[in-house]
């Protein structure tokens, strides 16, 4: 559950995350999934605090709240070590095997950060995760797009129908 749903005010959220982005260089958004009378919205989980780095965000899809954690935390520690994402490019973390693709709007997903930086300054790649054998949601034969859904096109540039 969120801060604020858990009692705290807008203030006081917007001064714990800065607190946090201070003391670690990015934190950590996880919003939960949901089911309503517009369908099934699955869990995600991103990086806030990157963006002040010159950075993209993380984004991850349809994972738990401990995991999303320790992927978005080990690839955001590479990334304030230097290190920079490309799009396509597969990296392990977190005990997955992830395929990094561009996220196209950020404006409905990352509403954190772009509260906190301005909608137009927020970019951010989304930690795409293969299956259980090792097909991403675009490889297989059929899509797997409901619980992990795709914020930006997949290497190549469309999902095979």
């Amino acid at each position: 559950m969120c801060d604020i749903c858990n009692g705290k005010t807008p203030r006081q959220a917007r001064r714990d995350l800065e607190l946090s982005i201070e003391e670690y260089g990015w934190a950590l958004q996880y919003v939960e999934s949901a089911v309503d009378e517009r369908g099934v919205h699955p869990a995600f989980c991103y990086t806030v605090g990157l963006t002040a780095l010159g950075c993209e965000e993380l984004v991850i899809t349809g994972r738990v709240m401990e995991q999303s954690a320790e992927v978005l935390n080990t690839l955001a520690e590479r990334i304030w070590d230097g290190r920079e994402f490309t799009a396509g490019e597969r990296v392990d973390a977190g005990g997955l095997d992830l395929c990094m693709v561009p996220v196209r709007e950020c404006e409905g997903w990352l509403l954190t950060a772009k509260r906190l930086y301005g909608a137009g300054n927020v970019r951010a790649v989304q930690a795409v995760w293969a299956d259980c054998d090792g097909l991403l949601p675009w490889e297989g034969a059929i899509t797997s797009t409901i619980v992990q859904p795709l914020l930006g096109l997949p290497p190549g540039g469309r999902i095979a129908s």
